[in-house]
C-alpha cells in the first residue's frame, strides 16, 4: 500500500467529509472516493479493500445506506487472502479486523 493503514483512513474520512459536504448522496459518494484513488499506479488489492471498509464506516457513521459497498468489499476479500492481508498489515491487522468487525456486527444488529 501507498499509505499505512491510518493514514489512508484519515484520508478516506476527508475525502468523504468532502463530497458529503458538497452534497453528494448516498450513491454518489463511494464512486467519487473510489475514483480518487484506483488510478494511482500503485493502487493494490489491500488498499482497494481499506478504501471500502473506511467508506463503510463513514456511511455507518452518517446512517447512510451501504449495503452494495459491502458486497463489493465481500468480494473482494473473497479473491484476496487472510494470509496475504494479514502478511502486509502486520501488526496494523489488528485495526483492521476491528473496523471490520465494526461494519459487520452493525449489519448483524439490524437483520
Amino acid at each position: 500500500m501507498i499509505f499505512g493503514y491510518d493514514e489512508l483512513k484519515e484520508c478516506v474520512t476527508e475525502d468523504f467529509e468532502q463530497f458529503y459536504d458538497m452534497g453528494f448522496n448516498e450513491k454518489q459518494i463511494f464512486p467519487a472516493i473510489l475514483n480518487e484513488y484506483e488510478h494511482g499506479a500503485d493502487f493494490c488489492q489491500l488498499e482497494n479493500i481499506c478504501v471500502h471498509i473506511f467508506v463503510a464506516l463513514n456511511y455507518l457513521e452518517k446512517g447512510m445506506k451501504f449495503d452494495d459497498i459491502v458486497k463489493r468489499l465481500d468480494a473482494l476479500i473473497e479473491n484476496g487472502t487472510e494470509k496475504d492481508i494479514k502478511e502486509e498489515l502486520g501488526t496494523l491487522y489488528t485495526k483492521f479486523v476491528a473496523d471490520i468487525s465494526r461494519i459487520g456486527a452493525f449489519l448483524l444488529s439490524n437483520k
